[in-house]
C-alpha cells in the first residue's frame, strides 16, 4: 500500500517551462450530490493558465468536492470537467497524471517510506513499468526536495514526521510530479504561520495553474490572483481579490463583521466579531 499523496510575493521562476495557450482546466456547470444533498449546483471554473484561483467558503460549501471533479477523483452528476477541450473521463489516469498534481488536506501510509522514497512518487506517471528511475527522475526529485526545504530529511522515516512536515512532504511530491495544473486541498492547515507563508510564496510562483482552497480570507488575498467564493454549492462571488472581498460579503457568507481596507492595494481583513 502506498500513501495517499496524489499529486502542487515574487521569488525566482524555477525554470519550468509556462503553461501553453490553450483550455486548460475547466469544469462546466458541474454538479454533485452526497447522501442525498446536493453538495455542487452548477459550477464553472477556467482558470486562466498560469493564474492562482483560490477557493473561498465556509465549512460545507463544496471546497474539497469541486477540486475532487478537477481532479477526476469524482464523477459529476452533470456538467462536465475538461482538459484542453477533452471531457477528463474519457482520458487515462496515467495521462491525467502527468499534467495535474493533487494534494490533499491529509495522507498516511502503513509502509515505513523515507521522505525520499514519498517525493520519488510523483515520478510515477513519467516511468514505464518496473523501469528503473532515470537521470531525469532524480533530478526532479532532488530539485523538489530542496525547493520545500526538505533536503536534510530525504533519509528520515515518514511516520517520524509531524502533520506540518507531511505537508511539505505532499507539496515535495507534487513539485516531482512537475504539474502544469496543480490542485491544493487547505495546504496551510498543519503549518506555522512562517510556513504557510514559505509554502504559498512558492506554489504561486510556480509556472503552473494552480487551484487552492483556502479558509484564511487575507492568505487568499494576499496570494491569488482571483477568488471563487462557494456557498452551500453554489458560486456566489468570483473575481479579483479587491472586487471580491468585501464587508458585505463576508458577513452574507461567513456571518462575521469585519471591516475591510487595503493598505498595499490587496484587502486586508479584521474580523470583528459574529453576525447576530
Amino acid at each position: 500500500m502506498t500513501p495517499d499523496l496524489r499529486v502542487p510575493p515574487q521569488s525566482p521562476d524555477t525554470g519550468a517551462a509556462p503553461p501553453p495557450a490553450g483550455e486548460g482546466l475547466r469544469a462546466e456547470r458541474v454538479s454533485r450530490s452526497a447522501d442525498g444533498r446536493l453538495v455542487l449546483d452548477g459550477v464553472s471554473l477556467a482558470p486562466a493558465p498560469g493564474s492562482t484561483v483560490g477557493l473561498l467558503g465556509p465549512n460545507g460549501s463544496g471546497k474539497s468536492t469541486l477540486l475532487r471533479l478537477l481532479a477526476g477523483v469524482l464523477a459529476p452528476a452533470s456538467g462536465v470537467v475538461t482538459l484542453d477541450g477533452d471531457p477528463l473521463a474519457g482520458l487515462s489516469r496515467r495521462d491525467v497524471a502527468r499534467r495535474l498534481a493533487v494534494v490533499e488536506q491529509q495522507a498516511d501510509t502503513q509502509v515505513d517510506l523515507t521522505v525520499r522514497d514519498v517525493v520519488r512518487l510523483g515520478r510515477i506517471p513519467h516511468r514505464r513499468a518496473w523501469a528503473p528511475a532515470s537521470a531525469r527522475d532524480e533530478e526532479a526529485v532532488r530539485e523538489a526536495l530542496e525547493r520545500t526545504g526538505l533536503t536534510g530529511r530525504a533519509g528520515q522515516s515518514w511516520h517520524t514526521l509531524s502533520g506540518g512536515e507531511r505537508q511539505r512532504v505532499q507539496i515535495a511530491r507534487a513539485l516531482a510530479q512537475e504539474p502544469r495544473e496543480l490542485l491544493l486541498d487547505e495546504p496551510t492547515n498543519h503549518l506555522d504561520i512562517q510556513h504557510q507563508l514559505d509554502l504559498l510564496h512558492l506554489v504561486t510562483n510556480l509556472s503552473v495553474t494552480t487551484v487552492i482552497a483556502l479558509h484564511d480570507l487575507n492568505l487568499a488575498a494576499g496570494y491569488c490572483d482571483e477568488l471563487v467564493v462557494l456557498r452551500e454549492g453554489r458560486v456566489v462571488a468570483r473575481g479579483a481579490p479587491r472586487e471580491v472581498l468585501t464587508e458585505e460579503l463576508i458577513a452574507e457568507v461567513y456571518r462575521v463583521r469585519a471591516t475591510v481596507t487595503h493598505p498595499d492595494g490587496r484587502p486586508h481583513v479584521r474580523f470583528l466579531g459574529t453576525v447576530g
